[in-house]
């Protein structure tokens, strides 16, 4: 039951070209089971064979089944994850096989036949074919009648050349579609026979990206009918979903990801903007979003940080407003900055007050109301997603400082407990936090070296999975608030749902025992 995925308002405006879209997930998982075709040698090499035939079982399910491999454009507007996704699967094949990871090696390198070797080919602006087949090169052979003959090779780049030598290799040719004709016919020669003037790559994936020209403001050579005839062809499209979720990961300490996610999901509009900027000018996309949330977390940190010394220092509301519009554009950059104001000066402080004592007063339960407003108002909205984000962060970030006593783990759970059934919201939002706060605490579990079996997991699609011990000790807080024992509906097995279970048992956890629990 994916619960979450009511929050998904998050498409971003489609291309106009006929093109199957695939999100950055499943092109990757595209790509890894290519990955694994072209690298298997058919017995060549009896113990590659082997790993990959394993990891196949394990990834696919399946015994392996030894195909061609088609090479795969990416095409899509930027920052959309075309490079990342081959870069991704690249990385998981390497661990799935257990060999070392190289991207993009300097001239020093030399493979030692154990690593996965990952080039990427930049195309774009190229009018030249020395930039694959290397500079030209005279040579001899002699005949059979005793003549010497003199031919024309060319010497390789050295990184291409050292393609064939990796345990297994990765060529991906990005932006193809700025190339010119030219270039885009001699990387045709490369895609589909994995050679060119001499130079062989053997194993090698080789796999091309592409923007879209009219569609997304890049220009572009055309797209020959003699290339797309010979790849799969497919739109790439990232989606809040997989960005918070790859960005979560990325930053799993105490800062977290500022909250930037809590943001995002209450304005998906603008996730990915590309119109509504003019050509040069800054805009959200994926991409412009994972390069400003360093800067992001290092200005909310700083602010955290001087807040403690100086309780009335003012929040860098033109430094944020600034560095935003830098990644962002301005538009974008004045919404975020007056979202972090309030996030900060009302809604983070509200939720570390009942984190800390773990129960509502009577001034901050008042305030809640207030600012809430039963939750019509686009500002109540705003606010709720705010204090949701710092409650689940407040609370995970308490739990695992407790640990290895626990002393405090009571309270917090009751302020968790609190702040997501205390007062009558609306259930989506319930959702948001119980699923921020189940990430967040198994992210900080691993980032803390500390043992993940006590607090939880992510399954293999990434969704959080509470450990049973610590979702019922949870769930005995929440069940001591009438709202959340309120009924909602039957499952179907006809047994009665309660709110807590649709709103924060089934979406922290894969656990069903809790509904033969005696909360109270």
């Amino acid at each position: 039951m994916e619960n979450i995925k009511f929050l998904s308002k998050n498409m971003i405006k489609q291309p106009e070209l006929p093109l199957k879209e695939a999100t950055t997930d499943i092109i990757v998982e595209r790509l890894i089971l290519d990955m694994l075709q072209k690298f298997h040698t058919r017995g060549a090499i009896k113990d590659l064979d082997e790993r990959i035939e394993n990891a196949w079982l394990d990834f696919r399910g399946t015994t392996f089944l030894a195909r061609s491999v088609t090479p795969t454009y990416l095409r899509g507007f930027p920052g959309q994850g075309k490079t990342t996704s081959y870069r991704v699967a690249a990385m998981r094949v390497a661990d799935m096989l257990n060999m070392p990871f190289v991207m993009n090696p300097d001239e020093q390198f030399t493979p030692t036949g154990k690593e996965l070797l990952f080039v990427v080919q930049e195309l774009s602006g190229q009018v030249s074919a020395v930039d694959f087949g290397g500079i030209p090169n005279v040579q001899k052979f002699v005949a059979p009648n005793g003549e010497s003959q003199e031919f024309m090779t060319k010497i390789p780049n050295k990184r291409l050349a050292a393609l064939k030598y990796a345990g297994a290799s990765v060529l991906l040719l990005d932006d193809f579609s700025n190339a010119s004709p030219n270039i885009q016919n001699v990387a045709l020669s490369i895609l589909t026979e994995n050679r060119f003037q001499g130079l062989d790559l053997g194993n090698t994936l080789v796999g091309a990206t592409g923007n879209l020209g009219a569609s997304d403001g890049t220009h572009v050579s055309s797209t020959s009918n003699a290339i797309v005839t010979r790849v799969a062809n497919f739109i790439v499209v990232d989606t809040i979903d997989h960005w918070i979720e790859r960005t979560q990961l990325e930053f799993a300490d105490d800062v977290g990801d500022g909250g930037i996610s809590s943001f995002l999901r209450r304005y998906p509009d603008l996730f990915h903007a590309p119109k509504a900027s003019r050509d040069g000018v800054p805009y959200p996309c994926p991409r412009s979003w994972s390069l400003f949330v360093p800067k992001l977390r290092e200005i909310l940190f700083y602010f955290k940080q001087k807040k403690k010394k100086e309780p009335d220092f003012c929040f860098p509301f033109d430094e944020l407003e600034s560095e935003a519009s830098g990644f962002l554009g301005l538009e974008v950059s004045n919404r975020l900055a007056i979202y972090f104001l309030s996030f900060m000066q009302t809604s983070d402080p509200l939720a570390k007050r009942l984190v800390d004592s773990g129960k509502w007063s009577d001034t901050d339960r008042a305030l809640f109301n207030q600012e809430y407003a039963n939750g019509y108002a686009a500002s109540s909205q705003q606010f709720a997603y705010q204090f949701m984000t710092a409650l689940a962060d407040y609370a995970a970030k308490a739990f695992i400082e407790d640990l290895p006593d626990k002393n405090n783990w009571l309270k917090i759970a009751q302020a968790l407990a609190n702040g997501l059934y205390g007062e009558r919201i609306d259930h989506a939002l319930i959702c948001y936090g119980a699923h921020y706060f189940a990430i967040r605490i198994i992210l900080l579990a691993e980032s803390s070296n500390i043992d993940t079996n006590e607090i939880g997991i992510l399954d293999e699609k990434g969704r959080p999975d509470l450990n049973e011990s610590f979702l019922i000790f949870i769930a005995q807080q929440i069940a001591r608030l009438p709202i959340a024992l309120e009924q909602t509906s039957k499952d179907d097995d006809g047994r009665i749902m309660r709110l807590m279970d649709e709103t924060f048992c089934e979406i922290v956890s894969h656990f069903r025992g809790y509904q033969s629990q005696k909360y109270r």
